[in-house]
């Protein structure tokens, strides 16, 4: 699987907790999950919402369930949606060429590898992955 192209910025956003560079970061990676053709209108190669929404679902529990207590513990469950975000990549991409997904794929799995079980890590990666839903949306995403 290719590398993430915005290592540095997510780094700042997940360990440095910078509002900016999460922000920049979550439009940046949504931008590269949507394509459009020449009139502008969305083609089928972009990432779908409900492509998406296992993923999201899976983070959601964790999020809601994390406290400052419990932050190794449930750094566990995010280190486990890796394989399943591979596993979900390869099944998407199987003849359909969905190259946003693998950018948000690797970019997610390279921002979990940041989080190394902190609580405020934890906090910035669910702000992160939010952020990139919410501009995926904006951008045209369905």
């Amino acid at each position: 699987m290719p590398e993430c192209s915005f290592r540095e910025q997510i780094d700042k956003a997940i360990i440095g907790g910078d509002a900016k560079a999460l922000v920049d970061t979550a439009q940046k990676i949504a931008v590269q999950m949507i394509f459009k053709n020449d009139r502008g209108v969305v083609e089928s190669k972009s990432v779908s919402t409900s492509q998406i929404r296992n993923i999201y679902g899976a983070t959601k529990k964790i999020d809601m369930s994390l406290n400052a207590d419990n932050a190794s513990e449930k750094y566990s469950s995010l280190l486990l949606l890796k394989p399943k975000m591979a596993y979900a990549n390869g099944r998407h991409n199987k003849g359909n060429n969905i190259q946003g997904f693998t950018v948000l794929v690797t970019c997610l799995s390279h921002a979990i590898d940041q989080v190394d079980g902190q609580f405020n890590r934890m906090k910035n990666f669910f702000n992160f992955f939010e952020a990139i839903l919410a501009y995926h949306k904006a951008e045209g995403g369905k």
